[in-house]
């Protein structure tokens, strides 16, 4: 038994140790950071780091590639992150520093979206910026980390009485002489270097819990610094061994599963203490059970009041009416496995071959092409006169699954007023595809032409008539048709058209 909670598979043994490491300087620096009244400069230089790295990006640097440089211009953004913070901090507080921190925090993000809306990485690098890697960790990366935050951790503990000093009695540290502002640039530097390489392991926001929810659990419960330190240390370890074990054995997400377990810690911890510094025992446990109470009757109104899970086809119907084109798109991609229920769905299908989004006009055609529903030709056949090459593409892919000879007679309508000599040949091997012989002289004509679409055409002609050893040269073609335009006939069991013997 014993075993089995201990054991772990190879590929969870980094993200446990990057876990760890994690715990043993941001506890430390959550200390600080809560003594200080700064809360939020964990994400505010966190996206500092951030807007330096998509900065690189666009200046040319490839992620991925060059991780060296993207990471000093992550560093130096974090450096001048430093430098506004350790400047902005001011006497008396007339403003204080916290809303100087949450305003660098929004202008940076905001500027962070500006960049990425320029560069090659997009809304998937912010979404990696929040969530991190943490699963995906490599042992280089752990160790280079570790030798990162060893090295803070000593400059700390050399200096520690001068960032005790600052962070917890700055008119004592002033009135011993103590350089506020340089050593507050320090800290926030060498705290700089923690965040640039933390937030690329596990992201924005299990690192603000790492900094903070161990130091107030433990702030809860302690006094003295030093016992402080051990139980954010002690707590900090034993929650991320149980969030990566269950992570593993559940298959939840890693680090929004540690976040949630460090918040349920923090909420035992509270109970724990009003519990115990109540004066009235049975009065505290009386006010504990009527929360309890409050919060069984909010998630239980929550499950009372929901809405009972749709039928699968009847969402995805509702999803087809969605204002979102994406949903629309996902809906058509759905209905695929509802073929034999057409008749629930296919008015609101038809509906979307009209739809102005292009992309759920050609998602529609190809549906009904690849469930053969040829009642939706009609409409579908309409659409050769789309703004959209795509579409009357794949409504020339549909119609030769859907359509035969006589509908062919629309698509020969349409070739003759297409100036765009690509298209017309398209339109042209569809209709001929589709049994109509009229598609044969166009053909012809723009194999005589001798343009790019050429071969093309004459591959199409090959395919589908029998035009007989020496007459497949551009010369010869047009004789050959108008000798026997009149005779040829299509063989029913080849598809083929043939000159009768």
């Amino acid at each position: 038994m014993i075993e089995q909670i201990f054991s772990f598979p190879s590929t969870m043994i980094w993200p446990l140790a990057a876990c760890l490491i994690l715990t043993g300087i941001h506890v430390y620096l959550g200390v600080h950071v809560i003594a200080r009244k700064v809360i939020f400069v964990d994400l505010a230089l966190a996206q500092i780091a951030a807007l330096g790295t998509v900065t690189g990006v666009l200046l040319g640097y490839e992620a991925g590639k060059d991780i060296n440089a993207l990471y000093l211009y992550s560093l130096a953004f974090t450096f001048f992150g430093a430098f506004i913070f350790s400047i902005t901090r001011m006497r008396g507080e007339r403003v204080p520093h916290e809303a100087i921190i949450g305003i660098v925090y929004a202008v940076t993000f905001a500027a962070t979206i500006l960049v990425l809306s320029k560069s090659a990485l997009g809304p998937q690098e912010l979404d990696h910026i929040i969530k991190g890697d943490l699963l995906w960790v490599q042992s280089a990366v752990v160790i280079k980390t570790a030798l990162i935050y060893a090295a803070v951790g000593l400059f700390h503990f050399a200096f520690r009485k001068n960032f005790l000093a600052i962070s917890f009695d700055v008119h004592a540290a002033e009135a011993a002489g103590i350089r506020v502002r340089l050593w507050d640039f320090l800290f926030y530097m060498s705290f700089g270097f923690v965040i640039t390489s933390s937030v690329a392991i596990a992201g924005v926001f299990l690192v603000f819990s790492y900094l903070v929810i161990p130091s107030v659990a433990a702030m809860l419960l302690a006094e003295k610094i030093s016992t402080r330190l051990a139980l954010g240390w002690i707590g900090s370890s034993i929650i991320s061994f149980i969030g990566v074990k269950l992570s593993w054995s559940t298959g939840l997400p890693t680090s929004p599963l540690i976040v949630v377990l460090f918040a349920a810690a923090l909420l035992l911890t509270g109970v724990f203490r009003y519990l115990k510094l109540a004066p009235v025992k049975l009065t505290a446990v009386r006010n504990m059970a009527g929360a309890v109470a409050v919060v069984a009757l909010f998630v239980g109104g929550l499950f009372f009041f929901g809405n009972p899970e749709e039928d699968p086809l009847t969402h995805t119907l509702h999803m087809l009416g969605s204002p979102l084109s994406t949903d629309r798109q996902a809906a058509l991609s759905n209905l695929r496995t509802y073929g034999d229920r057409d008749s629930l769905w296919l008015p609101s299908v038809v509906r979307l071959l009209h739809d102005q989004d292009a992309a759920v006009r050609i998602d529609a055609v190809n549906l009904l092409g690849e469930l053969k529903k040829k009642s939706a030709l009609p409409t579908v056949l309409d659409l050769l006169d789309d703004g959209s090459d795509e579409v009357v593409l794949g409504v020339l892919r549909a119609a030769q699954v859907l359509g035969d000879s006589a509908d062919a007679s629309r698509l020969l309508a349409k070739a003759g007023s297409v100036a765009d000599p690509e298209m017309k040949t398209e339109i042209l091997k569809a209709a001929l595809a589709m049994g109509n012989p009229g598609a044969i002289p166009g053909l012809i004509h723009v194999v005589s032409d001798g343009g790019v679409f050429a071969d093309d055409a004459l591959d199409a002609l090959k395919a589908h008539v029998r035009i007989g050893s020496g007459n497949e040269r551009p010369g010869k073609l047009g004789a050959w048709w108008n000798e026997n335009k009149n005779r040829i006939r299509r063989d029913r069991s080849t598809g083929m058209f043939t000159i009768p013997e």
